[in-house]
């Protein structure tokens, strides 16, 4: 079993969109998914609870309700943490993980609070699970936009590897109303958004790619 930690304490920078649409990867896939809401508001829960019942199946679980028993033969966990993690909350889930996944959205605010956040979790990382691998992935960014390049100046100056952005694309919005994922829309509509995950899920699975199954 794999599993995934979303987290950044800075709410808005789209923890869920990327929780939810790494799950839905997988279950494109064929590989049995459970979805973990840590979050007081339940915005994964909610969108599964709005997910056609024709789609591919994920495991969904509120993470604050006790002990999270995804069925056996689960092969990938997905961890949805809540803005304002207080740092001891963050050491154990880091101990729960092999991949830490860091959105950063292109904003001042968002930077600053991330280079403080980033620099206490890999501190807590190679403390207490020195072979998981952690990564920021931009999110909702506008590449001709100067605050774009900012945001990729700032991520350079990071102690962790910067493994891919995500644009700010209505597909996303159209996602999460409709308890989908970007890998189950039809590639006309999706693909750029589509090719735009693929350095993320590379690096996610150690540099092993799955073949995705998407829709026509």
């Amino acid at each position: 079993m794999r599993s995934i930690l979303v987290v950044n304490p800075k709410g808005g920078c789209g923890k869920t969109t990327i929780a939810t649409n790494l799950a839905t990867y997988y279950a494109v896939w064929g590989t049995s998914t459970a979805l973990v809401d840590l979050d007081p508001q339940q915005s994964s829960m909610e969108w599964l609870r709005v997910r056609p019942k024709d789609e591919n199946p994920i495991q969904g679980f509120n993470g604050l309700k006790g002990k999270i028993y995804p069925d056996p033969d689960t092969e990938r966990v997905i961890y949805d943490c809540p803005a304002r993690t207080d740092s001891a909350k963050v050491a154990r889930l880091v101990k729960l993980v092999d991949v830490v996944v860091i959105p950063v959205m292109p904003s001042a605010i968002d930077m600053r609070v991330a280079a403080s956040f980033i620099a206490d979790i890999v501190g807590k990382v190679r403390a207490n699970n020195a072979n998981a691998i952690m990564g920021v992935v931009a999110n909702r960014t506008q590449k001709n936009y100067h605050s774009y390049a900012a945001l990729l100046d700032f991520l350079k100056a990071l102690d962790v590897p910067f493994v891919g952005a995500l644009r700010n694309s209505q597909n996303y919005v159209k996602a999460a109303d409709t308890g989908v994922g970007i890998f189950e829309m039809s590639i006309s509509d999706a693909k750029q958004d589509m090719k735009e995950w693929e350095p993320i899920i590379l690096w996610a699975e150690g540099k092993r790619a799955l073949r995705v199954k998407n829709k026509k």
